[in-house]
């Protein structure tokens, strides 16, 4: 039978910890099997699930910082659903590789076995096309922690516009993400991402706060939450022109 004073004990203690501490904390409590897992019914039917999600509780999720109490209105997607088929069709990596770290900074903790790293990961990404609908390109930087930042340049396929193009580099983005998780080891829903990007329309259709009016993109704003939905907390950010234009030079 529990007790009362000493849960309330305990708690006291956990609030004294640092924010860092507490991760600490609650990731030895998991490795230790101290915590119930619990499996998310996003990571059961993903392509399913995601799009269900409420605009409310998604915008909580994915910005907790600034999610205000009670539901947001919903707004309702114009467009047919469509399966996404990846339309990258060439890739170029600039950076280190993501063997061994060369970041000797002390304020950056690797990582306990089969969790991700502590600090966020960060990802800014900018996409278009030469005529769009034209031919498209991307562009992302991922900022591992640890790690140098590496820039991925993407080419797409023809036809594509500026809003396709920035989806389908802000999904490849997550899909590397996860795929290098995967490849270490890690839970993928311990870890958490700061994105950034000068699209307006993706950041807000992904938060919900906007609806789609088109299949193309309500097929990759489906699939971008799917990825997000496998992962732990994600912070979407819009940010100005300039700031891509000063990381990724274009």
């Amino acid at each position: 039978m529990a007790h009362p004073e000493r849960i309330g004990a305990l708690i006291e203690e956990i609030r004294r910890l640092s924010p860092a501490e507490r991760r600490r904390f609650a990731r030895q409590l998991r490795i230790n099997g101290l915590l119930e897992s619990e499996e998310a019914l996003t990571d059961l039917h993903p392509l399913a699930v995601a799009p269900a999600l409420t605009p409310g509780g998604l915008g909580q999720w994915l910005n907790p910082a600034s999610a205000q109490p009670g539901p947001a209105p919903v707004q309702q997607d114009d467009a047919p659903v469509v399966p996404y088929k990846s339309a990258v069709s060439g890739r170029v990596v600039m950076g280190a590789p993501t063997g061994e770290s060369t970041n000797d900074a002390p304020s950056v903790m690797p990582p306990l076995p089969g969790q991700a790293p502590e600090q966020p990961i960060r990802v800014i990404f900018d996409g278009g096309s030469k005529g769009n609908p034209g031919l498209g390109y991307g562009s992302y930087a991922l900022e591992w922690p640890g790690f140098p930042r590496q820039i991925v340049q993407l080419r797409f396929g023809d036809r594509v516009t500026n809003n396709e193009a920035e989806y389908d580099t802000l999904i490849a983005a997550l899909e590397a993400i996860v795929k290098r998780l995967k490849e270490s080891g890690a839970d993928t829903r311990t870890a958490r991402l700061d994105i950034r990007g000068d699209s307006q329309l993706v950041i807000s259709q992904i938060k919900g706060e906007w609806k789609v009016n088109k299949a193309e993109l309500q097929s990759r704003r489906d699939h971008a939450r799917s990825l997000l939905a496998l992962l732990g907390q994600a912070r979407l950010t819009h940010h100005d022109r300039e700031k891509s234009v000063e990381v990724l030079g274009h």
